[in-house]
């Protein structure tokens, strides 16, 4: 019996890099993941992965900074696999990178939007679920530009946001 037998998971950004790595790791301790991603591919490989490796995972397509479509993903999460357990919050941007004197309000939108409330509209529908599951983990991906570091030159919109994900967890 794995670790994570009858749990099932939710990783935003699963396409690629931290949260392909996670998804990944999550199935290869039982989890059935819900990969998710704006990126129908790169999920689609994963998801592909996963099952190759003897495990269960769902593809599927949504935009974080997209309430309803957040709110209908953890529905049918929880329509497919009867539960929600584990949220890995990994989907994010690096965002423009420049001087604040320099970076549109645009950009800046950009970047708080993605990082920001995308994680908080991935926390906002899942906690509800998870309480109903008895409970469950959630895990935030910040950087270190924002939990240790704050002197990246340009950085200011990106920092604000992985710090932001901080305070949010904490």
């Amino acid at each position: 019996m794995a670790l994570l037998d009858s749990k099932v998971a939710l990783v935003t950004g699963a396409g690629s890099g931290i949260g392909k790595a996670a998804a990944l790791a999550l199935a290869r301790e039982g989890a059935s993941v819900v990969v998710m991603s704006r990126t129908q591919n790169e999920v689609d490989k994963t998801a592909a992965e996963i099952e190759a490796a003897g495990g269960k995972a769902w593809a599927a397509i949504a935009d974080i900074t997209d309430d309803v479509a957040m709110k209908a993903l953890v529905s049918e999460t929880t329509k497919k696999f009867g539960r929600l357990d584990i949220v890995v919050a990994n989907a994010g941007i690096n965002g423009v990178w420049a001087p604040i004197e320099t970076i549109t309000p645009d950009e800046w939108d950009q970047t708080i939007n993605v990082n920001l409330k995308g994680t908080y509209l991935t926390i906002h529908h899942a906690v509800p679920a998870l309480e109903k599951s008895g409970g469950g983990s959630i895990v935030i991906v910040s950087s270190i530009n924002g939990t240790r570091t704050f002197t990246s030159a340009g950085a200011s919109a990106y920092s604000a946001t992985k710090a932001g994900q901080l305070a949010m967890a904490q």
